[in-house]
């Protein structure tokens, strides 16, 4: 009888461990993938920030030559 309590508790020793193998892998792949995430998020925002800024620089361009076209 004891022998099978014995036997119960390191089955569920392994169990934890095993668990607890899963959940730090779980926890390094969700790891990564934030990276991953906050890289691409990086990346629009910079794509974006360069997109407003040439979309400005027409604006400004358009607008100067109205003003000169009316200017003249």
């Amino acid at each position: 009888m004891a022998c099978t309590h014995v036997a119960e508790l390191e089955f569920f020793k392994m169990e934890y461990a095993n668990a607890r193998l899963e959940c730090n892998a779980a926890d390094e792949r969700a790891n990564v993938l934030a990276s991953k995430v906050i890289g691409l998020e990086e990346k629009a925002s910079e794509h974006l920030w360069l997109n407003l800024m040439v979309h400005q620089s027409h604006l400004i361009h358009s607008l100067s030559s109205l003003l000169l076209n009316k200017c003249s």
